[in-house]
């Protein structure tokens, strides 16, 4: 019965996103949606506990360093590179000594929503603690990959090609890319590089947390065609089985019925950021990049 009155109410509702973004179209599935968050929000308090018991190591286990490195090699080194120092993802050495062991122990087993850090459904909690052993005993002063360029410099560079459009730093720029904020703890030196050369190749993924957590890839772009024509072309930012959620060029936002498309098409490798390749030198590319890499956000 509440489905029904809550899926009535929504089909005569239109739904904007703020001033200067285009107005959403209606979807009917809104009601499934409240009911899961209705749902969500009476269970998270519980199942939040059930994780956290279910993440403790056996008591007594006897944490084993070296089968950690074997674990982390095989799950994490991919992101995090094979001696932790960072790459897709941030350096991971001295973190268990600044976050303590539980909370990474946590971070393992149910990921970081929003971000490409997935949750673990295959890992014990005994491994997990085996691979924060690991963690502990390496050096935190050494394996992180050098910054070779000027940080000051590379604050120029960034406001001199209008970097601030498209980002945000701390609440400052626009909404149309990622946010920066802390894209110094996030990434590593080279990854950055590569980005800047090439925006549109490996695009991160992220999860939505969990163990089970679903994961897609972000900022994919998608070019889709009305069955009057119309074409819409931009980043997905949300999909489902029925519809899809498109950001454009100038940050407004497209919701589109899929049954309602003449074509969606991918299009792998495109974006709206422009490649540096061509327009700063080696140097100035290493400059930029060691402004980005002192972004970490709050301390």
């Amino acid at each position: 019965m509440l489905a029904s009155r809550l899926q009535r109410k929504a089909c005569n509702c239109k739904f904007e996103y703020g001033v200067g973004v285009n107005t959403i179209k209606r979807f009917p599935l809104i009601a499934i949606a409240l009911m899961m968050w209705f749902v969500a929000a009476n269970v998270a308090v519980p199942r939040a506990a059930g994780q956290e018991q279910e993440a403790a190591p056996t008591p007594g286990h006897a944490v084993d360093a070296d089968q950690g490195k074997t674990l982390f090699q095989a799950n994490c080194s991919n992101c995090h590179g094979v001696d932790a120092s960072g790459g897709e993802g941030p350096n991971l050495r001295g973190v268990p000594q600044s976050l303590g062991d539980t909370a990474v122990q946590g971070i393992i087993r149910r990921g970081l929503p929003g971000t490409a850090m997935p949750g673990s459904s295959t890992l014990s909690a005994n491994q997990v603690a085996d691979i924060v052993g690991y963690l502990r005993t390496l050096d935190a002063s050494k394996g992180a990959e050098a910054v070779t360029g000027d940080a000051t410099k590379g604050k120029a560079l960034y406001d001199s090609n209008g970097c601030s459009t498209c980002h945000m730093i701390a609440g400052q720029g626009g909404s149309i890319g990622p946010e920066l904020t802390r894209i110094g703890a996030e990434r590593g030196p080279s990854d950055l590089k590569e980005r800047l050369l090439d925006p549109g190749a490996n695009l991160p993924i992220v999860s939505e947390g969990g163990a089970f957590g679903a994961r897609w890839t972000r900022d994919l772009m998608y070019r889709a065609v009305e069955k009057d024509g119309h074409v819409v072309e931009g980043m997905r930012v949300g999909e489902d089985s029925f519809t899809i959620v498109l950001k454009d060029a100038g940050g407004h936002f497209h919701g589109l019925r899929k049954p309602d498309l003449r074509s969606l098409e991918k299009e792998p490798g495109k974006s709206f950021m422009p490649s540096f390749k061509d327009t700063l030198s080696a140097g100035q590319m290493d400059d930029l990049v060691a402004y980005l890499m002192t972004l970490k956000g709050a301390q």
